[in-house]
């Protein structure tokens, strides 16, 4: 298994709060392109928007595995060293 399976398995493993703050580093970091500093943002943005929303419900909904997903394939897609933090 290289680096790259390990922090797969690794964002696999956390909760969407844990993907989210992730994001948000990589959006708020000077070395990400537009592009990416836009996606992070734009995922970190839904996840604020999904909590507000959010129902009692202690079960994932399906807009919380779909954003789960979408940000686990983003993150993947980065340099660990950029979602670590500034």
């Amino acid at each position: 298994m290289d680096r790259d399976d390990i922090y797969r398995k690794t964002l696999h493993e956390l909760d969407l709060a844990g993907l989210a703050e992730l994001c948000a580093n990589v959006a708020r970091h000077s070395s990400a392109d537009s592009k990416q500093s836009d996606t992070a943002h734009a995922l970190h943005v839904e996840w604020v928007q999904l909590g507000l929303k959010r129902s009692l419900d202690h079960g994932e909904t399906e807009p919380e595995k779909s954003l789960k997903k979408r940000m686990v394939e983003f993150l993947a897609g980065v340099p660990t060293w950029m979602s670590k933090g500034l």
